[in-house]
């Protein structure tokens, strides 16, 4: 393409970009690197691309395989003891800024691995800042008092892992997008990881000069497979929405929901066993709308529906802790039942799900017991052991070849299967149909404990991972084989599929309707699980009264913030907030202002909303044809001043209609009626430093 066409094309995606005078993205190799350029109004912007491998003996003989007007190849040889493989570099412009390939290829059979560094090193920073999917720009603080995840920051020493080491892990990215902001040229770029390659483990670092690197890790290298990463880098405005927007309209796969049933059944929800009558219009005005039915009616993890002869016959429900539930007993005609009658009170129900753990009271070693095929569904250990043994996960590295032994989950002896095995897969997908068979009045399943996606299984390969030069099998991969037809089984019934992410990485959440996190009650949690929600219903645990003190204001508006909905306090709650006066009355309150951001999508144009004055933040949604911007965190403040700009697609009408909501009232009033316009300055009063605008 032509460089005078490409600039006319970056005009008209990015016309608020200093009005064309950002030109198209020069490329040259220059010192055995490749170099890439822009002008801006404030100077020329440059940095520097580079894919190594670290701890390697790297050809010093760096080669310029082709350039042309449209990119350049380069290509480098790597050595690492006995091993060889060649990485090239392919680099093109694009309409919005630069492609970049590289590939991994070996011309030995033997199987070796060793992290992959690419980066993206500024020359000259500057004033720049620097922005990713973190839970808050303090990633390295000790606390979890809540901060806004979408405040930059100066570039420092950072380190990042995607998803999180562990569930609790505050330095955690959620979508691999790494974004500069030069906020005196209105100019933004955006360093992406593309979510259709394979992604195992990814970490993120940057540096106070300016370089921001992704490090892949445990590829496995050979000839018989290439390694493929591709790297985008887009240019738009200094607004984290425009990077964000970018990738969703890209990536639609892992941004939206499949089904969308989900934006009519999500709202504030429970965990809850509770099977008895409800006060309806109470729980209606606090915004609840779901019970995602506790996992307390199988007779044993995993079985979720267990074979029966018919819909009444009876099994003994499984005893957390001992605890018997009701009588004690389930049978499939119950449990459709029980859905039926909440539909009946206007609520939905979904149903547990979990792709990893199975069993309860697991023992080691077990001898397994002869009885008939119908009956050996009964004994947990039975089935397991005869059944799905090759499915046992057992961890790359830390048990030896011989050890047989299973991994016990930390919830009542459970053990934790891999979905790869081709038995245990078919088991699920069975499970799967049986819900939507025998409980069609239930709205779907929320899938438990993403968090073992984190390991890798040794009784596998995947062709594809190693770790300590041992080939596996990454639970990553099970899972995302799994979903696949998982999805199209519950989604062919018009059945929604929730998570509970505890492994928060975009790349999980393709055939995931909506999010069920179950830590959101830690600020960390929530704002990471939100980054992955923009387009999806998120509903986040709260695990008691105490969650929301000692400011029970500021924890509804953060949830209003993120467009989050809460668990409610609700009889029966299984490690969830219990029915409370206290509790209930800041429920009642803010559950108009939930209710109003039911089906919201978040409205990612560049500089859409802004807090002119004071401490108050802005988001802005988009609910069934209009703008609702929540107002939130304004504390002692009386107003807001609140500048909009709204593209001009979102509102076609000549004149609008402006009104507010505050905490603790039922009822819109009217702020102003307007004329449309690109931008509208409101003078906005606040009550309990909070208000919902709608406009439409």
């Amino acid at each position: 393409m032509a460089p005078k066409n490409l600039l006319l094309l970056l005009v008209s995606l990015f016309p608020a970009v200093a009005f064309g005078q950002i030109k198209p993205i020069q490329l040259k190799f220059e010192n055995g690197q490749i170099k890439s350029s822009f002008k801006s109004p404030d100077g020329e912007k440059a940095f520097i691309l580079d894919a190594v491998m670290p701890s390697t003996y790297q050809s010093s003989n760096t080669q310029l395989i082709s350039a042309d007007s449209t990119g350049m190849v380069v290509k480098k040889h790597i050595k690492y003891f006995n091993n060889e493989c060649d990485l090239t570099n392919t680099v093109k412009r694009t309409i919005y800024g630069l492609q970049w390939d590289i590939e991994i290829t070996a011309k030995d059979t033997n199987s070796w691995n060793t992290p992959i560094e690419t980066s993206l090193q500024w020359l000259h920073q500057d004033s720049a800042l620097f922005w990713t999917t973190w839970a808050d720009n303090q990633p390295d603080v000790k606390t979890d008092a809540w901060h806004d995840p979408f405040t930059p920051a100066h570039f420092r020493s950072l380190s990042l892992t995607y998803g999180g080491e562990t569930h609790l892990s505050r330095n955690a990215f959620v979508i691999p997008i790494a974004s500069t902001f030069f906020n005196n040229d209105n100019i933004g770029l955006s360093f992406l990881q593309s979510l259709n390659d394979t992604i195992l483990d990814l970490e993120m670092y940057t540096t106070a000069d300016g370089k921001i690197a992704y490090r892949h890790l445990n590829h496995r290298i050979n000839s018989k497979y290439s390694i493929h990463i591709l790297h985008q880098i887009v240019l738009h405005q200094a607004d984290w929405r425009d990077g964000i927007a970018w990738m969703a309209k890209n990536y639609k796969a892992y941004f939206f929901p499949e089904e969308s049933l989900v934006n009519t059944i999500a709202g504030c929800a429970a965990y809850s066993s509770y099977e008895g009558e409800l006060d309806t219009a109470k729980y209606r005005k606090m915004a609840f709308s779901l019970n995602w039915k506790a996992s307390l009616d199988f007779p044993y993890m995993g079985m979720f529906i267990p074979p029966v002869k018919n819909n009444d016959e009876k099994w003994l429900k499984y005893k957390q802790r001992g605890v018997q539930v009701g009588d004690g007993y389930a049978t499939i005609n119950g449990l459709n039942k029980y859905s039926e009658h909440l539909n009946q009170l206007g609520f939905h129900t979904i149903s547990y799900f979990n792709v990893n753990e199975f069993g309860n009271g697991i023992v080691y070693p077990y001898k397994t017991t002869p009885v008939t095929d119908d009956s050996l569904w009964k004994n947990p250990n039975n089935f397991v052991y005869t059944r799905l043994k090759k499915a046992f996960l057992k961890p790359a590295g830390l048990l030896p070849d011989w050890d047989d032994r299973p991994v016990f989950s930390n919830w009542e002896d459970c053990i934790v299967l891999d979905p790869a095995d081709s038995t245990y897969k078919s088991f699920l997908l069975n499970q799967a149909r049986l819900h939507i068979q025998n409980i069609p009045a239930s709205s779907g399943i929320c899938i438990d404990r993403l968090d073992w996606m984190r390991f890798y299984n040794s009784n596998g390969d995947d062709q594809t991972s190693m770790v300590d030069r041992q080939k596996t099998q990454s639970l990553l991969l099970s899972w995302k084989n799994l979903m696949h037809p998982l999805s199209q089984i519950m989604h062919n019934a018009h059945k929604v599929i929730f998570c509970n992410p505890l492994d928060r990485r975009i790349d999980l959440m393709a055939h995931i309707d909506g999010i069920y996190d179950e830590f959101g009650y830690m600020a960390s949690s929530l704002n990471l699980c939100a980054q992955m929600a923009f387009f999806k219903p998120i509903i986040a645990w709260t695990a008691s009264k105490e969650n929301l003190t000692p400011h029970p204001d500021a924890y509804f508006q953060r949830h209003l913030y993120l467009g989050a909905f809460l668990t409610a306090p609700y009889p029966g709650n299984d490690h969830t907030i219990q029915p409370d006066a206290w509790a209930e009355k800041y429920y009642l309150d803010y559950g108009p202002m939930l209710s109003a951001i039911k089906g919201r999508e978040w409205l990612l144009a560049p500089h859409v909303v802004q807090i002119t004055n004071g401490t108050a933040k802005a988001n802005a949604f988009k609910v069934n044809g209009k703008i609702i911007i929540p107002v939130v965190l304004g504390g002692s403040a009386k107003t807001a001043s609140v500048n909009i700009k709204l593209p001009s697609s979102e509102l076609g009408a000549k004149s609008i209609k402006i009104r507010v909501l505050y905490p603790g009232e039922t009822k819109w009033r009217s702020l102003k009626n307007t004329a449309n316009a690109k931008t509208l300055k409101l003078n906005v009063p606040l009550k309990r430093g909070c208000a919902l605008i709608s406009i439409g």
